[in-house]
């Protein structure tokens, strides 16, 4: 098992901040059960892919590193051995174009792994973990909506130069949901993954998309987006479901109080 000196620079003593395009802290366990701490940038999805590709080695090593491509993305990943064998895996993904610094990461890694080892609560490592890694926010988006299958309305967020939108959010909500049930009429049911792309609204675009009877709506403005808007369009989905689906959306009873700290995903990924 690693030994942390306590001396070593703590996490909060970092200065640095990391430019990536994702992020993330997970556990391993022997039996290759695996949960994800934290993630920024890389997705639910993603994170638990690379996982499952390279379990063999982070079950059967102590400790070590992973350098590989993946498509046109970096992944670079240092595990470190905790108690009864579990492992801490803190994972860095760019495009290949991109130059790591793989040498300041490992030491970041480390004072991730010192800090998650001592007794610094959850809240604020991922309150560091957030301020030292960036990645870059898209643009483009006008307002996105988060809808109940039937039109209620659980989050919104509008560009605050949209007073208008802003002010008949839940009319939007409505007319939402009532063209997704259309559209699954139309398609016979389909409605796991239904997804309508770039309905032209003008000078903006609508997406939908639906995941677990939630419905997932973002204006764009289609002169100013970029292009990882899309990516962050599927990452809310995840992130969301991940975050409120078991604990609030599934048997919800009128509370909308929990999901208004989902502001502070979409203000992570967004300029809205």
């Amino acid at each position: 098992m690693i030994t942390v000196n306590k001396n070593y620079q703590s996490l909060e003593d970092n200065s640095q901040v990391f430019q990536l395009r994702g992020f993330s802290i997970s556990k391993i366990n022997l039996k290759g059960d695996h949960e994800i701490y934290f993630q920024k940038g890389i997705g639910i999805t993603l994170t638990r892919k690379i996982i499952d590709l390279y379990k063999n080695v982070l079950i059967t090593k102590r400790q070590g590193y992973i350098k590989d491509a993946i498509g046109n993305l970096i992944v670079y990943v240092n595990f470190f051995e905790r108690e009864h064998g579990e492992k801490l895996i803190i994972m860095y993904i760019d495009k290949t174009e991109n130059l790591m610094n793989y040498t300041h990461l490992y030491y970041l890694s480390k004072r991730i792994f010192a800090s998650i080892s001592s007794n610094t609560s959850e809240t604020e490592i991922k309150k560091i973990c957030n301020n030292i890694v960036n990645i870059p926010k898209a643009k483009g988006l006008i307002g996105i909506f988060i809808i109940d299958k039937a039109g209620f309305l659980y989050f919104s967020k509008v560009n605050k130069n949209r007073p208008n939108m802003a002010n008949n959010n839940f009319q939007i909500a409505g007319f939402i949901s009532a063209i997704l049930i259309y559209a699954q009429d139309f398609i016979a049911g389909e409605e796991y993954g239904l997804k309508l792309e770039d309905v032209n609204l003008g000078g903006c675009h609508l997406f939908l998309k639906t995941k677990s009877n939630v419905i997932f709506a973002y204006i764009i403005d289609k002169n100013k987006r970029t292009e990882n808007i899309k990516r962050y369009m599927q990452l809310i989905v995840e992130e969301f479901l991940d975050t409120y689906y078991f604990s609030h959306v599934k048997g919800f009873k009128g509370d909308l109080s929990p999901f208004h700290d989902f502001e502070n995903i979409i203000d992570q990924y967004f300029e809205i």
